[in-house]
């Protein structure tokens, strides 16, 4: 007897605070002006980054497909016999 009125106890203080916790956990999930000012801030940060991250891609995509076409009009001109290689170092012997 006593231990089904211990259990129905701690059953009753269960259900109370979850109660509870869920009428004031609604006030607690509003923001003050400063956080919405933030996220706002934070959702325009990320619209820019991805139109930055799709113009990359479609850069790349046209470098690629410039690459795969063959680039005829792309490729370095030979260097004259007589020009050193810019890519060397000169001082070596």
């Amino acid at each position: 007897m006593i231990w089904e009125v211990a259990l129905l106890m701690l059953l009753f203080a269960y259900l109370g605070r979850w109660l509870l916790s869920g009428w004031t956990g609604r006030d607690a999930a509003r923001l003050d002006p400063g956080h919405t000012a933030e996220l706002a801030r934070l959702r325009e940060e990320m619209d820019q980054l991805t139109a930055q991250v799709a113009r990359l891609q479609e850069e790349q995509s046209f470098t690629m497909r410039l690459l795969a076409e063959g680039g005829g009009a792309a490729r370095v001109p030979a260097l004259d016999a007589g020009e050193p290689d810019p890519t060397t170092n000169a001082e070596k012997p």
